[in-house]
């Protein structure tokens, strides 16, 4: 398989886990709630990140098609998923977080950083052309 065949269905899978994940908080957002108490207005906002995870998944539905092309798709992403575990580590430093909301920046985040670096980087280096 070419470089560009592993970007291409790297970013499908994406795309699909994103589509997924967010379809799963949209509906069920006790899921990233755990013990924490939920109001209607963190039921809201978790359902409403729901919805951005979805537009990620399409988002990265079109990166799946062209990743050259449409490397800022990727970029975007790429930079949420670091953020997203800062912001996690931050929160359980303050206390505010338990260490078990690590598995949502774990399956979300950390383990599309690799395949999304590795993309750019080779889009970068011009080792995936179209």
């Amino acid at each position: 398989m070419s470089k560009l065949q592993w970007a291409k269905l790297i970013m499908l899978l994406a795309a699909i886990y994103n589509a997924v994940w967010g379809m799963v908080i949209s509906i069920y957002p006790q899921v990233i709630l755990f013990d924490y108490s939920s109001t209607n207005f963190t039921l809201i906002l978790v359902r409403c990140i729901g919805m951005l995870v979805g537009t990620y998944g399409l988002a990265y539905y079109f990166a799946s098609a062209d990743p050259v092309r449409y490397w800022p798709l990727i970029f975007v992403g790429f930079v949420g998923k670091i953020l997203g575990p800062i912001g996690s580590a931050y929160y359980i430093i303050k206390g505010e977080l338990t260490m078990r909301f690590l598995y949502v920046n774990v399956l979300n985040d950390l383990i599309w950083l690799i395949p999304f670096g590795w993309i750019l980087y080779s889009i970068w280096l011009k080792k995936i052309t179209d």
